[in-house]
């Protein structure tokens, strides 16, 4: 059994699913949008800008996966958005995030030309970019599975209207043309690929038959997430870190809010990420947060290592990554229910969970941790333990090929056309 891939952008979990496919000689293709690893090398040796520009290059560069596996489809589309969202996102963020999901479609319409072309048996592809691929592969009497990797679209938009009061024109909306991609490939999809509880109760809710839901949580790159000893020292605040979008979704306004009320404690709040929504930054931050940027030189991982403890209380998210990563640095997490990482703590054992949009409880999470340095470390120290024994890419793409394995098994038997 062959299998194709569709993603147009870098995606940890389809990263290594394609990875274990290619360990067992069943990956057909991998289709993107900027496959630049080829690049690397001779970029490399270009004096002053060629480390940068390599390391910017090594973003779409995928471990493991082939250079001739791999087709560029949509390049002109994909380039159109970097310079939108560069040049513009902060300033007109609608538009960009417009432009992120017409990328979606356009490469979508791609793939499905290069599949009437030459079919295989089963296509893994990505939430929103996958409708026309689903319905070429199926003809072909191929399988399609969706690797859902976000909440429900009604889902979403009703938390953001609900715990942040956004309105139905906002640009962290999803849009109703959006919405609509992703029902139909909700319908088409033989097996759904779903990282979280939180996420499979929302397909069941909106009509998903649970036979072709496969609940399958995250990995984490356990050689790149590690702790640090961390010796006693004379430093006079805990040091926090939350990393993610600067968005309302990932709850920005409530970390501030908490961070304003924290201000007593010796405790300072790091914030790295991407701007989404620069107005939950209005009326400025309090004297105890900075924002570092959309990125540090050392990396996440390395400002894990530096960091006391991690905060991400988002609104709703399918099963944040940064979670998991934070753990495999022996980070005490606090996180809230709406975060399908969330699902692998256990309150007051590896981490503590919060209610989603409340500051109090934040506030008081916060404190403690801060004020308890015994409960940071064994709560650290848990949390490691509980995602290197059970939490790896390795393992998740080698399950992920099980589970299409099983689906294929179960409709030859209902006698559908499948691989």
């Amino acid at each position: 059994m062959q299998l194709s891939i569709g993603t147009p952008y870098r995606e940890n979990a389809i990263v290594s699913i394609a990875q274990a496919a290619i360990s067992r000689a069943q990956l057909e293709h991998f289709y993107t949008t900027l496959y630049l690893a080829r690049w690397q090398p001779g970029v490399q040796r270009l004096p002053l800008i060629g480390p940068k520009l390599a390391k910017g290059l090594g973003r779409r560069a995928y471990a493991g996966i082939p250079t001739a596996q791999v087709t560029n489809l949509a390049i002109l589309s994909e380039l159109v958005h970097i310079s939108t969202r560069r040049l513009l996102g902060s300033r007109w963020p609608a538009l960009a995030a417009n432009r992120m999901y017409r990328v979606k479609a356009q490469f979508d319409k791609a793939v499905a030309r290069r599949l009437n072309k030459q079919p295989t048996d089963v296509l893994v592809g990505m939430y929103g970019a996958s409708l026309e691929s689903f319905r070429v592969i199926q003809q072909h009497g191929g399988m399609a599975v969706l690797n859902f990797v976000n909440s429900h679209p009604a889902e979403q938009n009703r938390y953001l209207v609900e715990l942040a009061g956004l309105d139905a024109i906002h640009h962290e909306m999803i849009p109703a043309w959006v919405s609509a991609r992703v029902e139909g490939e909700l319908a088409l999809a033989d097996l759904v690929l779903v990282p979280s509880r939180f996420v499979a109760e929302q397909l069941l809710k909106h009509g998903v038959s649970s036979d072709k839901i496969a609940m399958l949580p995250y990995g984490v790159d356990l050689q790149a997430f590690h702790p640090q000893s961390r010796p006693e020292s004379d430093k006079h605040a805990v040091e926090l870190l939350y990393v993610g979008q600067i968005s309302h979704r990932k709850g920005i306004r409530v970390l501030l809010d908490a961070a304003r009320r924290c201000r007593e404690l010796p405790v300072r709040f790091t914030l790295i990420g991407p701007m989404v929504s620069s107005e939950v930054f209005a009326g400025g931050l309090p004297a105890n947060v900075t924002y570092a940027g959309a990125s540090l030189p050392g990396g996440v991982a390395e400002a894990m290592r530096r960091a006391d403890l991690f905060v991400l209380p988002t609104l709703e998210d399918a099963c944040a990554l940064v979670v998991l990563e934070a753990m495999a640095a022996a980070l005490p997490v606090v996180t809230t229910i709406n975060n399908g990482s969330g699902e692998l703590i256990e309150d007051g054992r590896d981490g503590l969970i919060i209610p989603p949009g409340d500051a109090n409880a934040l506030v008081r999470a916060v404190t403690r941790l801060v004020e308890e340095p015994e409960l940071r470390r064994q709560l650290g120290d848990a949390a490691r333990q509980k995602v290197q024994s059970a939490h790896s890419w390795d393992a998740y793409g080698a399950s992920v090929l099980q589970a299409i394995d099983a689906r294929s098994q179960q409709l030859a038997q209902r006698g559908v056309q499948r691989a």
